[in-house]
């Protein structure tokens, strides 16, 4: 049985890109030790009658921040809790901050960083032309991917996985395409701690940063470390 290393903080931040390795004929990164997993659960949804696509997995530092700068400056939309887009011009500074973080995590402090996160969906469940937008009411019951969800709910964990946004706590958006590998991501999370986070956003060039740091205790408790347990 394979044991599972703690994560260096380069690695837990999404700043280096040795703990990760490509999924097979596709573009995306993967921890090392939740590629088989994966694959397992791959190969059960597709006797199930489902293609277990990869949205999105591994993501760099580089990547969490382009995305957060982007709906800071109005380049991206930020969504509402309805998934609707809010107006950025009336958002103060920490508005946007609180409204990004329903949706999108600061860098350096995405779970998306440690290559155990997985967003998935079957793009063939798809009507042709419709583009994907990551909502839960794509995976709700009357959705696209609701049947895909519902398999998801009696199957995942037995390859080890499990949704950490599968509820709204009250930070994080339910995400219902997010799947977490346990294994990796319990000690994951304990090595995230508060001071790491604040370290890597004070050496960041992100927009909003002095909102950031003034609310980082809150971010950290409501956000970073608010999901769901597994089963």
């Amino acid at each position: 049985m394979l044991t599972t290393p703690l994560l260096n903080t380069q690695a837990l931040t999404g700043q280096t890109q040795n703990h990760v390795i490509a999924l097979p004929l596709q573009p995306k990164l993967i921890h090392q030790q939740a590629l088989t997993a994966f694959q397992q659960l791959q190969t059960r949804a597709k006797q199930a009658g489902f293609n277990l696509d990869v949205v999105s997995s591994f993501r760099s530092f580089e990547q969490q921040l382009s995305i957060w700068n982007n709906k800071f400056n109005g380049l991206r939309p930020i969504l509402d809790h309805d998934s609707q887009p809010l107006d950025h011009a009336i958002l103060s500074e920490e508005q946007k901050v609180f409204a990004i973080l329903r949706w999108s995590m600061l860098p350096g402090a995405s779970r998306h960083h440690w290559g155990s996160e997985i967003d998935v969906c079957d793009y063939s469940a798809l009507p042709k032309g419709y583009q994907l937008q990551l909502i839960p009411q794509e995976y709700d019951e009357g959705g696209y991917l609701a049947s895909l969800s519902a398999w998801l709910d009696d199957n995942i964990s037995d390859c080890g996985f499990y949704r950490p946004y599968r509820q709204d706590l009250g930070g994080v958006s339910r995400e219902p395409w997010h799947l977490s590998y346990q294994p990796i991501a319990a000690s994951a999370q304990q090595a995230f701690t508060l001071a790491l986070i604040t370290d890597t956003i004070r050496n960041a060039d992100i927009q909003g940063k002095a909102a950031i740091l003034a609310n980082i205790e809150q971010i950290y408790t409501q956000y970073i470390c608010n999901v769901a347990a597994p089963d």
